[in-house]
């Protein structure tokens, strides 16, 4: 017995197949994102992506039915990379400045981070040029930290050094050669004040509350013009409303400054 589909029944039966492809094999949305910047980005002792960026991340991508792709890179290779279409979006602890608001754009604001300087106890250093005068600071390349260093700092007499990725730095600290660090609070205290090698350092209760360039919110980095824009701010502006991506920040942050947008 032979069976002759109609026109309508064809469209239908197309269309059926069609989705079943989508739910079987969701678009991607690729995200990079520089994995050495624990609590937000990091890896675990298995190499598994983990962090407070990471799980606003996946979230994001569950709600707008993609496939995570996730995609590992140095900070400073971040926005060339969106620039030339290599991902959609850059994940990694980026503040949304006005100087990279000039090439490339941003999400809906996610969150505000404090930045402090990290130094040996004791020390009394602060985070102004006049206490870090013949010091060596340590620093990320391309991170808002590393400008006002080299800006505010270097040319009264600090020494900046720029490393890849704060873990570098980190070891310079336990080596001896860095006198101080510049980084997002959480990020010293995940990656070297609770480890043994930190025992001996804190951060300098001084915060640098008067930076504008400080003051302004941690965004995802989206090349102009890209399609998808509306669509991921939609879903995170909806994480945030939902209380979602404040809960990940408890897993993260459970004594620590974090700030959030206003509603």
């Amino acid at each position: 017995m032979k069976f002759v589909l109609s026109g309508t029944c064809l469209f239908f039966a197309t269309t059926l197949l069609a989705g079943a492809s989508l739910a079987a094999n969701p678009p991607e949305l690729k995200i990079a994102t520089e994995a050495g910047y624990a609590p937000f980005e990091y890896r675990n002792p298995n190499g598994q992506l983990e962090g407070f960026d990471i799980d606003i991340g996946n979230e994001l991508c569950h709600r707008m039915a993609r496939q995570c792709v996730w995609i590992d890179q140095s900070f400073d290779s971040l926005i060339p990379g969106l620039q030339a279409r290599k991902f959609d979006l850059a994940n990694s602890t980026m503040t949304a400045t006005q100087a990279r608001k000039k090439v490339i754009d941003f999400t809906t604001p996610l969150y505000i981070v404090p930045v402090k300087l990290m130094i040996p106890k004791g020390s009394g250093l602060q985070p102004t040029a006049e206490s870090l005068k013949g010091k060596r600071v340590g620093v990320q390349q391309g991170t808002t930290m590393e400008s006002y260093a080299n800006e505010e700092w270097a040319p009264k007499g600090v020494t900046v050094v720029s490393y890849p990725s704060y873990t570098n730095a980190f070891v310079d600290v336990a080596a001896g050669r860095l006198d101080a660090t510049f980084q997002e609070a959480p990020t010293a205290v995940d990656g070297f004040l609770s480890k043994p090698e930190g025992a001996h350092y804190e951060l300098s209760p001084m915060l640098l509350e008067d930076v504008a360039i400080f003051n302004e919110p941690i965004a995802m980095g989206i090349r102009k013009g890209h399609p998808l824009k509306p669509e991921i701010d939609a879903a995170l502006q909806a994480m945030l409303a939902d209380g979602t991506i404040q809960n990940f920040a408890k897993k993260y942050f459970p004594e620590r400054g974090i700030q959030f947008p206003a509603p």
